[in-house]
């Protein structure tokens, strides 16, 4: 493991399928063997603290042997990363790269195992990053729907955003970019702490991505915004920036969540859930008089329409007696 990269430098990119191009790499790092041919033979391409996963198959980390610690992961170019239980990605310490970055129609899957983003650690070196790092981003990566990327999670799985004890915590899971979609069935998302409770949110979305939320605990406020979505599916209510309420297995949610710039809060109830959505009303000692439905008079002048409003009045006022006497 190298010294983090404390900027998130673009990550390099590999012709695999031309055997003239050698692999972009920083100075004084091999890819490769003497006498191994210049282009890589496998993924992942490794380049100092990234590992990057680009050959559009399917890798599974679901044990030590298979996770990454004081690593970036990216998956791009229609790959799939599921992570398991048993298996986990920890970013370097002091970098704004987060734990792992989905983009460019590719997909993540997690059913357990931990991701954490990277801990500001002040006392590293003299300068260093002194927020949290995100732990997962879910991007579109380019300019079109048809490269939008996609996330599921279940329950098991663990994602936390950095802590920073002088700074502010990183987020959980950042969503981005238009056709973007994340699903969460389950799983835990925390927001990390930083200085003077400056913690970071369990979710961001935003640039008209969406999230569907049917299960799962969140630690730290939300963000939704630029027509980003986020719909939460139960039995839901919202009150300013509160959203309370119950999933369809019977979990709660009381979280904070907060809107700007075309950002969208949806709840959505669902089949599986009897929604009690009426308020309940205290029964009182005393009638209620419902407001008279509204038909036109004939126009016969003022005194007549006095006439007949003060009739009105003292039926009311008979039938009122008739009621309490």
């Amino acid at each position: 493991t190298f010294r983090p990269t404390f900027k998130p430098t673009p990550y390099p990119f590999m012709n695999v399928g031309d055997p003239t191009m050698s692999p972009l790499v920083s100075p004084g790092i091999s890819l490769s063997k003497p006498g191994d041919p210049p282009e890589p033979t496998s993924s992942p391409v490794e380049w100092s603290d990234i590992t990057i996963y680009r050959d559009g198959k399917i890798h599974v980390i679901n044990n030590g042997a298979t996770s990454f610690r004081d690593e970036s992961i990216v998956v791009t170019k229609n790959t799939t990363l599921k992570l398991d239980q048993g298996g986990f990605i920890e970013a370097p310490l002091n970098t704004d790269w987060p734990a792992i970055r989905i983009s460019i129609s590719s997909r993540f899957i997690g059913r357990g195992g931990h991701v954490n983003g990277s801990y500001a650690n002040t006392s590293f070196l003299e300068g260093d990053y002194e927020n949290g790092g995100e732990a997962i981003h879910v991007n579109n990566g380019q300019s079109s729907p048809e490269t939008a990327s996609y996330a599921e999670f279940y329950d098991g799985i663990r994602v936390m955003g950095g802590d920073a004890p002088a700074g502010v915590g990183g987020n959980a899971l950042h969503v981005n970019g238009f056709g973007t979609t994340v699903v969460i069935q389950g799983g835990t998302f925390r927001g990390g702490k930083g200085s003077n409770d400056d913690d970071g949110l369990s979710i961001h979305v935003l640039n008209s991505a969406n999230v569907h939320v049917r299960g799962g605990t969140f630690l730290g406020d939300m963000k939704v915004e630029r027509y980003g979505q986020v719909r939460f599916y139960g039995c839901f209510r919202k009150d300013g920036t509160k959203v309370t309420g119950v999933f369809a297995d019977d979990s709660e949610l009381d979280i904070t969540v907060r809107a700007y710039l075309g950002g969208e809060v949806v709840l959505i109830p669902i089949s599986e859930q009897e929604c009690e959505t009426a308020p309940s009303v205290s029964p009182t000692n005393f009638p209620t008089l419902s407001s008279q439905p509204s038909v036109p008079q004939p126009n016969y002048g003022y005194k007549t329409r006095v006439s007949y409003g003060l009739i009105l009045v003292a039926s009311v006022l008979v039938s009122m007696h008739e009621m309490w006497g």
